[in-house]
């Protein structure tokens, strides 16, 4: 499956012997996406999200301290990123038939312009988080900025390319994300405890559980198990990349390098950390709160 947007040419000259120097081969192909998906995020959180907000809910959000006002507008906008990775990213798994069949080479090296779309618009979010995060780190918890730097590190090295395949079907991940912003919205509004975030919460906690700890860690075992045998082949791989309608196709050797596998090997295993860490606070949320109303049912 193609990707629709080829590179302007002199985007694609005046990068190349960078992204070649860095061996970020693929990076060339789509950097005009990453800056572009950098660039939306940055007016969605600094101009469409405070205009909205103030519109919609002009009360509760002219309210909102600094601090809440900031992380209200930095949750709209992983909201929009999420929702759209949520629908992107089954898609491109249900349409790009390459895919289908992979061997172990292809799955670590493989590559598809539709693929690359993806990781270019999940990068340039990151791009944009770990801004955010860094500047911000007074005010949000650290462990934000931990998940916005690895994030930005898979999807940076994904260019080589590496791990694309598992890239992108470990960003089902992201299916549970939307939820989480809504049960953050919902507190902030007033609506802690009710009905509506009662229901979220039972479909957060499922999807969390679903997609980040059981799908993540499938993922993560499969994806160390390639790693393994990329580490231990006997000769290079080569890999013929078609990205782009009218786009010649480049043709790549790959050998598995040890730091490439094991930084993937760690940031995979930070993001696991992060959400067992996530789900056992949830879980302690959600029992605070059926406390909360099993004893005011008693009180009544």
């Amino acid at each position: 499956m193609l990707d629709p947007f080829a590179p302007p040419p002199w985007v694609r000259d005046a990068v190349e012997p960078l992204t070649l120097k860095l061996h970020l081969f693929t990076l060339t192909l789509h950097l005009h996406e990453v800056l572009f998906s950098y660039a939306t995020y940055v007016v969605i959180n600094s101009v469409l999200a405070p205009y909205v907000s103030a519109r919609l809910l002009p009360v509760t959000y002219a309210q909102f301290p600094p601090r809440t006002k900031l992380q209200w507008n930095l949750h709209i906008t992983s909201f929009v990123n999420a929702t759209f990775l949520s629908i992107a990213i089954p898609y491109v798994l249900y349409a790009d038939k390459d895919r289908l069949n992979a061997t172990w080479e292809e799955r670590l090296w493989g590559y598809t312009g539709a693929s690359g779309l993806v990781q270019a618009l999940s990068a340039g979010y990151f791009m944009w988080d770990v801004q955010v995060c860094f500047a911000n780190v007074a005010s949000l918890d650290v462990l934000d900025l931990l998940h916005a730097v690895v994030g930005l590190c898979v999807s940076v090295l994904g260019f080589r390319p590496f791990g694309l395949y598992y890239g992108i079907q470990y960003g089902l991940v992201e299916l549970s994300t939307p939820f989480v912003n809504i049960h953050w919205f919902l507190n902030k509004t007033g609506h802690a405890g009710s009905k509506i975030q009662v229901v979220n919460g039972v479909v957060l906690v499922v999807t969390f559980a679903c997609c980040r700890l059981l799908w993540g860690s499938y993922m993560t075992f499969t994806f160390f198990s390639d790693v393994w045998t990329a580490l231990h082949a006997s000769k290079p791989s080569w890999t013929e990349y078609n990205y782009a309608p009218g786009e010649r196709p480049l043709m790549l050797q790959h050998k598995a390098v040890w730091w490439v596998g094991a930084t993937f090997m760690l940031t995979h295993t930070v993001v696991m950390a992060l959400s067992t860490f996530w789900f056992a606070k949830m879980i302690a949320t959600m029992r605070k709160h059926i406390t909360s109303i099993a004893g005011e049912k008693k009180t009544v």
